[in-house]
């Protein structure tokens, strides 16, 4: 039996740690944190596969996150999907230009984002 993947969702709004968890599990082993200063201190003690990152958290934005999680030698290639509310033009370059490995908008279709994680893990392979 293969072993799950182990996805990492950091999102501020627990709702939509909810709807990631009703997507992913079972087929992924999903772990949730709320903020980003959790996120770093969970990635510095634990191994994952794939990280789903919300950029616009409380205290430091998820861009700021992704530059400081690149810079950790072993998360240096884990793929980063950027999940985000935002669809602005300009914040979707940035998003497309960023160190991540895919951008979605919210609402989250549950087929996109499996589609992604599977993609994003199967090209890191």
């Amino acid at each position: 039996m293969e072993e799950k993947k182990i996805v990492l969702a950091i999102d501020d709004q627990v709702q939509q740690l909810n709807e990631f968890n009703s997507m992913l599990v079972p087929r992924y082993d999903l772990r949730v944190v709320k903020a980003a200063s959790e996120a770093i201190s969970y990635l510095n003690k634990n191994r994952v596969d794939v990280i789903l990152l919300d950029i616009e958290m409380p205290n430091i934005s998820g861009f700021e996150f992704l530059d400081d999680i690149r810079r950790i030698p072993s998360y240096i290639e884990t793929p980063i999907i950027i999940i985000s509310g935002n669809t602005g033009e300009e914040f979707l370059k940035k998003a497309r230009n960023s160190s991540a490995n895919g951008v979605l908008s919210k609402p989250v279709k549950s087929e996109e984002l499996i589609d992604l994680i599977d993609r994003s893990v199967t090209a890191r392979q």
